[in-house]
């Protein structure tokens, strides 16, 4: 019999079927053989070792002459070629027409290409001469060149390697491997190949500072939130109307008294309608059943509603003043680079945006640049149809977005990213960690570490904390947890209020803890705790010391925000509908970088801006993925799944043509 690999593959599967084993149970039963050696073989993605094989096929009581003559080298030379071959061009490589004596001179030939010493041109004869055993476009000088060369075929993992990166080049530009090695192998490589090129940075440090942006202080920011300072000043009466109702509610919720049906139905409309003219952040209607805000967010809504006194309108005037002057020359700039999605609500969101955008654009390795970058909360322009049309002209400008992954994300913030994605731009999507160095303290090390190591890193800090590990209930979520609550537990109070400081922006500690306790709790805790975090964030208190209730509720607070962050980044990275979009006009799939601090960001963009991302190609029985090393992203995908690749491949090439 004429041993084809293809035949051996699909033979081993019915025997394995026919003995009714699964992968795992096979591997089970066989010393040395992995269910990963066994699913490669399978699907032919990878050949196995002599005594690999020969224990799997014996075991599965295969007749000899299907496996036997695999365990030659050159029948084991051809059957790695082959797999290898089947990569490079995207179609599959098959052997199975040809006879005993055309199969003996093919590995004939491609044993003297691995074990023969040739020039770099005998190389590339020999290789083509090969390939019209199969049936294949030969490549021209251009591609050997480029991908192949003399040092391919020291060895079958030289040749792989050399396949791997000439995968790379394929996933970045095409929608399929076998237009990659079509139009590669066009005569135009060099064009085909220059938008993968180290980009000479020179024009960016010839560019003039940009410095027309008049910087807003951080507690005038939340001002930007506000409508124009012209129309609060026509909006007092409706304004008191709405605080004096509010305070009503507060009064009569403190007695345990308040029922919205003491009042006219007229009455409540005319709240409800106010409170959605001026967008008021409290959840609910006053009719549902559901409107049962906190006393503290009433007063906070308060707060923001409440008439304005000729002072602070001339400041809401001041400063709306400078951020429409900032907007004019973001819409004149003369380049735009970086485009930043957010939404806004709260002050600790624009706190939140501007502290990260601020810290990243000065980083030295993207400060050199000079670039010119949209920061959302230094811009206003009342009328939404004209901020949505500033957004939409920034989004097509720049060249790369940054989401920001906050508490709450909006369609209008996932369809600027998802745009992106599909102009071809990079989007970087930063989700906050909780780090603090001197505690050791690093969610997102935490949140990408296997189980195992996880709980060794317990014992190290808190052997006790093992008894609460269920191994078999406990998902690496719930170890993660243990494992802050056991650094939390060794941290002083100084070092909390540290981490308190840097993080309560990013977590929105205070929104974080109405939620905590919205449904249950105790409200003096509550109060307790939100009066320790005024006198820190907001008065800057030196004062350490701390009530253990207060300490449990801000522990507590910031791990579960943490997790939900540490979540966050994994679903981005792996299965949010945003992860991957198709480019249009090129039907390559365009994946999103998850970035957990401005450092890691600015690093990136830094490579974003020269073209110098590190990549690593990995390839399972579904995808091709192009992972970029430092983010561990999936930036780039081609489908294995046949019928997807040939609808890809015919309809991008009517597209394209």
């Amino acid at each position: 019999m004429i041993p084809h690999f293809e035949t051996l593959a699909e033979q081993i599967r019915i025997h394995r079927d026919h003995k009714g084993y699964t992968q795992l149970q096979l591997e089970k039963h066989l010393s040395g053989v992995t269910r990963s050696n066994i699913a490669h073989l399978e699907q032919g993605l990878r050949f196995p070792t002599k005594e690999q094989l020969r224990r799997i096929c014996e075991f599965l009581d295969m007749p000899k002459d299907y496996w036997l003559p695999f365990l030659s080298d050159q029948a084991i030379l051809r059957a790695n070629f082959e797999i290898l071959l089947k990569e490079l061009v995207g179609t599959p490589i098959s052997a199975l027409n040809l006879d005993a004596t055309v199969i003996e001179n093919v590995e004939n030939e491609i044993n003297r290409l691995f074990e023969e010493v040739f020039t770099p041109e005998q190389s590339f004869d020999k290789f083509n001469s090969i390939l019209v055993f199969y049936g294949i476009l030969p490549v021209t000088k251009e591609f050997f060149s480029e991908y192949l060369g003399k040092e391919s075929f020291n060895s079958t993992d030289d040749f792989k390697n050399s396949i791997y990166e000439y995968l790379i080049t394929a996933l970045r530009l095409f929608s399929s491997i076998q237009e990659a090695y079509e139009r590669l192998n066009s005569g135009h490589l060099a064009d085909l190949i220059a938008p993968l090129q180290h980009i000479n940075t020179d024009h960016y440090s010839q560019r003039t500072t940009w410095d027309r942006i008049k910087l807003i202080p951080e507690e005038k920011l939340e001002i930007l939130g506000y409508i124009a300072a012209a129309k609060v000043e026509k909006e007092q009466q409706e304004r008191n109307e709405l605080v004096s109702f509010l305070e009503e509610i507060i009064a009569k919720r403190k007695e345990g008294k308040f029922n919205p049906k003491d009042y006219s139905a007229k009455k409540i409309r005319k709240i409800d309608s106010l409170l959605r003219k001026y967008e008021s952040r409290i959840e609910h209607g006053i009719l549902s059943p559901l409107f049962k805000p906190e006393i503290d967010v009433l007063e906070r809504e308060i707060k923001r509603l409440a008439p304005k006194q000729e002072g602070e309108i001339r400041e809401i005037k001041k400063f709306q003043g400078i951020a429409y002057e900032n907007l004019a020359n973001y819409l004149t700039a003369d380049f735009m680079d970086v485009y930043v999605a957010t939404s806004m609500r709260t002050n600790a969101d624009f706190l939140s945006v501007n502290r990260f955008i601020s810290s990243l654009f000065e980083k030295p390795e993207v400060r050199q640049y000079k670039l010119r970058y949209f920061n959302p909360t230094q811009s206003w322009i009342e009328d939404r149809v004209a901020k949505g049309l500033v957004e939409a002209l920034m989004l097509k400008r720049a060249n790369v977005c940054i989401y920001m992954a906050q508490k709450e994300d909006t369609f209008g913030k996932d369809s600027e990213a998802s745009v992106s994605l599909g102009q071809g731009k990079p989007v970087i999507v930063y989700v906050p960690r909780l780090y603090n160095a001197e505690a050791g303290i690093d969610s997102e090390k935490f949140g990408l570490m296997h189980q195992n190591d996880l709980i060794e890193l317990i014992k190290l800090h808190d052997k006790n904390a093992i008894d609460d590990i269920d191994e078999e209930a406990d998902d690496i979520e719930a170890i993660h947890g243990i494992l802050l609550h056991a650094l939390f537990n060794k941290l002083s109070t100084s070092s909390i209020i540290k981490i308190v400081v840097d993080h309560w922006a990013d977590f929105d500690l205070y929104g974080e803890i109405d939620e905590r306790f919205r449904n249950e709790g105790d409200e003096a805790i509550k109060a307790k705790t939100k009066n320790w975090l005024d006198n820190i964030i907001k008065k800057g208190s030196k004062d350490d010391s701390v009530e253990v209730d207060v300490k449990t509720t801000l522990i507590k607070t910031l791990i579960a925000r943490t997790l939900r962050f540490e979540r966050r980044a994994k679903i981005f990275r792996e299965i949010h509908p945003l992860a991957l979009q198709v480019i249009l006009s090129t039907g390559v799939l365009n994946g999103i970088l998850v970035v957990r601090s401005a450092d890691s960001c600015s690093s990136l963009l830094k490579n974003l801006i020269e073209n110098t991302l590190d990549l690593e190609l990995v390839i399972d029985e579904n995808n091709y993925r192009l992972i970029e090393k430092s983010t561990q992203s999936t930036i780039r995908v081609i489908s294995r799944h046949k019928l997807i690749s040939n609808a890809f491949l015919t309809f991008y090439k009517q597209l394209n043509h």
